[in-house]
């Protein structure tokens, strides 16, 4: 009744929704019709959330929200809200549904409370380290480096470092095997969710961590304990069901109890959520098995030790915490050594053809059915597209042929990283415009991660890639000038499109044209020679004005649609057709 009453409170303040979290997982879990009933009342609630919000879209609104380590909040209960900062957040907000699909922060301010400050105090400790980026990541959930995170990905073994049903049961059973007392065990858990700050894979951890103490002597915890939990985990999170990380923390949790108890456990779990990473992620790593089984077991040793170096702060203890996480670090550095086809890429229509084979080889158990599969994807036709990518306030667009792409530019963010993944991108070639961190910022990352064929062209060369052909109409070689007057200029001629960079517009060439870039982001431009049905402008939040509105003006003059990629997101153009999920 206490632990009731405490999250009714708790839930109240900051999620309404929260009132009944304690209802089917205490009250209703011995009689398993309630549990169907419930769940469904919770779902339909819980999705009324999304239509409240559309309404919204664009409704500036004052108030305070807790952003988890998820990045996500939500006011009243039901609005959600997305920020790069984690805490107790007040201030204004502003419903961006079409672009973000949540309210984003315009001016607001973090508030101290003593939980986050523990928690400072908490990430300064493990900071001190050598390896403290590594721990503040296991140990409080914290974002990887760019660099950690990419070898993770190549490894498959990014879950790992999310705070999940491992480290959270660890510490509830340590609690539960010392206190046998299951109203503690739970309080406890009940100050995780808080502290790591409402994580998907913790609620729904401590969530089932409960259905299993309430379970009758002599049971085992099967999947309706984890359907359960997930069901209780969306009346605290709305939107807990349409969260990537909820759902992969929930299939993880089903596969560890269906395979928990056979040989080799680990290996069968890690294939069986092949299919969940194919679908969110568009990438298997081949060697996400052999890593899951060898170095698990390290990360949980390095997880115990961090916490009790937050709780003892020994000379000696640092040394084999550093010890421990730097062999980590050292072996990471060796997988950006490995061939980029070690995390292999598949595009859209790739991953149904792959998940329907793999649905049915399950249902009618057929020889004869992957083969099928692996004809099937071989027979697919090659995708010809041009992705103007939405890196915000840069430039990155991605020509792709099939499995081959190529990149002009990287911008400064690391979304280019995930896109070329993404669109099912294997062998990739890459080209930088001109030395502008908003041009070439992720250049460095993009050739660990992937390893990808570098050129340098000047003009009239032709750029042969694979089956992409280009060809470079700027600059000259030998000439000298700015970066921008330097700024390549390259013609796709299968699209009859010109990417353009940062070049002056004295300098772009004559012709007529499917599409073009609108130079240096819509920069001022007062003529323009050359002519196009589409006008493409990569641009994000910025301080310059970009894009220009005479040069908007131009280009309305010239009867040219313009796309702009912090509008639209990702422009795709494809057959002569441009896609723009929400052009304004």
């Amino acid at each position: 009744m206490i632990l009731t009453a405490l999250a009714v409170v708790f839930a109240l303040w900051f999620y309404p929704w929260g009132a009944v979290l304690f209802v089917p997982l205490f009250v209703f879990l011995k009689k398993k019709r309630w549990i169907a009933i419930v769940g469904v009342v919770v779902v339909l609630l819980a999705y009324t959330s999304i239509y409240r919000s559309v309404s919204m879209d664009g409704q500036v609104f004052k108030g305070t929200v807790v952003v988890d380590s998820d990045g996500k909040g939500y006011y009243r209960g039901f609005v959600p809200v997305c920020s790069s900062d984690v805490g107790v957040l007040s201030g204004t907000f502003q419903m961006n549904w079409h672009k973000y699909h949540c309210a984003v922060p315009v001016k607001v301010n973090t508030l101290e409370t003593p939980l986050f400050r523990v928690r400072s105090a908490m990430e300064n400790r493990l900071g001190s380290l050598q390896s403290g980026s590594l721990l503040n990541a296991l140990v409080l959930g914290n974002p990887l480096p760019l660099r950690i995170q990419e070898q993770a990905i190549k490894t498959g073994i990014l879950h790992v470092f999310a705070i999940s049903g491992l480290q959270t049961t660890l510490l509830m059973g340590y609690v539960y095997r010392w206190s046998k007392n299951k109203i503690a065990t739970m309080l406890l858990g009940l100050v995780l969710i808080i502290f790591y700050g409402f994580s998907a894979s913790v609620l729904r951890s401590v969530l089932m961590y409960g259905v299993m103490l309430s379970i009758p002597k002599g049971r085992k915890l099967g999947l309706g304990g984890v359907a359960a939990a997930g069901l209780a985990a969306s009346c605290l999170d709305p939107l807990f069901f349409t969260r990537t990380a909820s759902l992969l923390s929930l299939l993880g949790a089903a596969a560890v109890v269906y395979w928990g108890d056979s040989k080799w456990s680990s290996v069968k779990i890690s294939l069986t959520l092949l299919p969940a990473s194919l679908l969110f992620f568009h990438s298997i790593s081949l060697l996400g098995a052999f890593f899951t089984v060898l170095l698990v077991p390290v990360f949980t040793l390095l997880y115990a030790l961090g916490i009790l170096y937050v709780i003892m702060p020994l000379r000696l203890l640092s040394y084999l915490v550093d010890m421990v996480g730097m062999a980590i670090l050292s072996l990471h550095e060796l997988v950006e050594l490995l061939p980029a086809w070690v995390l292999l890429n598949f595009g859209s229509r790739e991953v149904l053809v792959i998940l329907v084979g793999v649905v049915l080889t399950a249902l009618l158990r057929r020889w004869w059915l992957p083969v099928l599969t692996c004809i099937a994807l071989l027979l697919l036709p090659a995708q010809s597209r041009v992705f103007f990518l939405d890196v915000g306030q840069g430039s990155a667009t991605l020509v792709q042929k099939g499995s081959y792409g190529l990149l002009i530019d990287t911008s400064d963010r690391a979304v280019v990283l995930r896109d070329v993944r993404w669109y099912g991108i294997r062998h990739l070639g890459l080209i930088i415009s001109h030395d502008d961190k908003d041009h070439n910022g992720m250049q460095e990352q993009v050739m660990l991660s992937f390893h990808p064929k570098f050129m340098d062209p000047y003009k009239d060369d032709v750029i042969s890639f694979g089956p992409i052909r280009a060809e470079t109409v700027w600059p000259p070689p030998g000439m000298v000038g700015t970066d921008n007057e330097l700024s390549k200029v390259i013609y796709l001629p299968e699209f009859n499109g010109l990417i353009t960079g940062d070049v002056p517009t004295a300098y772009l060439p004559n012709g007529d044209y499917s599409f073009f870039t609108v130079p240096h982001h819509g920069a001022k431009l007062t003529e323009l020679s050359l002519t196009s049905s589409v006008a493409v402008i990569s641009v994000g939040k910025n301080a310059y004005g970009h894009p220009n509105k005479d040069t908007l003006k131009v280009l309305e003059s010239k009867h040219m649609k313009v796309y702009r990629t912090d509008y639209c997101g990702d422009i795709i153009y494809e057959q002569g057709r441009v896609s723009c999920p929400s052009n304004r």
